[in-house]
């Protein structure tokens, strides 16, 4: 049963603009509410920005993906609304039960083929893919996968995979024709081919995660202090960076004819007393007072002291490159 609602008998108040029908098929309730659509939508907003730099950087070709919609459809309705021929992977989410689609139009998908293997992407002709084309796809798909993961991240941890592939959706039957989806589209552009990429979650797979949201995503991501086992885990992932270390003998000055004059073998004096300390530097910033020594048959050095505001000097530099 279909009820037709009119905008304009609900107030005489709303611009004629927006007085227009709407109808809500009783059959079909909505099963996304307002919260459930902001946090999807900061999910796959996250996801398109990733992807855009996937494309970007593996193409080297200027390329731009962006959130479009997020729609609850029918599985035979998102089917029908779907190209034939067209691209479509299936997807595996573990642990989220279920198989997802990613489709994308077949021309920006020859289009990116195209640019991997040298060309400039003009004049591809729209057919099915081959097996040699479908690995490369893949490889591109990979990468995008691990971006979706990422996306995800803050909301459930996924493992995506390719399942298989179809170029025909009539023969994509990841659900029955009456099953409620999800589906989110996307615009997708690689120099000057233009169409839209869509991801189709079946909503059995996400309402789990969409139950476990409440509110909106902020509530699932650290806010204040974190718990302290992920600041022990910050702290020691910071610890095993590798960080460039050396000690510094002061600058000498040559003329130019000394410089010109040298060759391998002589022997350039420092006017340095060997008790007098050098500087080490730590990433590029001067940070100790050390002494040149020998350790076996290895020269090293001994440290002195801190000089003076190289904690600071460090810590500021750590907050620039975080």
């Amino acid at each position: 049963m279909e009820l037709l609602v009119s905008d304009a008998a609900v107030t005489d108040t709303v611009p004629s603009r927006q007085r227009e029908a709407r109808i809500f098929d009783f059959r079909r309730p909505n099963k996304l509410n307002r919260d459930h659509v902001r946090n999807l939508q900061i999910v796959n907003e996250t996801f398109a920005r990733q992807f855009t730099t996937v494309l970007s950087s593996t193409l080297r070709a200027i390329a731009h993906m962006s959130l479009k919609s997020i729609e609850q459809l029918t599985y035979d309705e998102y089917v029908r609304s779907t190209p034939n021929p067209t691209y479509m992977a299936m997807l595996s989410t573990p642990p989220l039960v279920g198989v997802s689609v990613f489709q994308c139009p077949l021309r920006i998908a020859l289009t990116a083929i195209d640019f991997l293997l040298g060309g400039k992407g003009k004049g591809v002709p729209e057919r099915v893919l081959t097996e040699i084309e479908l690995g490369l796809m893949r490889s591109l798909l990979d990468r995008a996968l691990a971006e979706l993961a990422y996306a995800f991240h803050s909301v459930v941890e996924i493992e995506p995979g390719v399942v298989r592939y179809e170029s025909n959706p009539q023969f994509a039957q990841i659900a029955a024709p009456s099953d409620m989806m999800i589906v989110i589209t996307f615009s997708l552009k690689i120099e000057n081919e233009e169409g839209e990429a869509t991801l189709c979650f079946p909503f059995s797979t996400l309402q789990p995660v969409l139950e476990d949201l409440t509110g909106n995503l902020a509530q699932v991501l650290p806010a204040g202090v974190e718990p302290a086992h992920e600041t022990a885990k910050l702290e020691q992932a910071v610890l095993d960076v590798p960080v460039d270390f050396r000690a510094e003998f002061p600058a000498i000055h040559l003329a130019a004819d000394d410089i010109l004059a040298l060759r391998a073998g002589d022997v350039i004096p420092f006017d340095l007393p060997t008790d007098q300390p050098i500087v080490g530097v730590v990433g590029g910033v001067p940070t100790f007072s050390v002494r040149p020594a020998r350790k076996g048959k290895r020269f090293a050095c001994q440290v002195l002291s801190t000089l003076p505001g190289a904690e600071r000097a460090i810590a500021d530099l750590t907050r620039g490159t975080s």
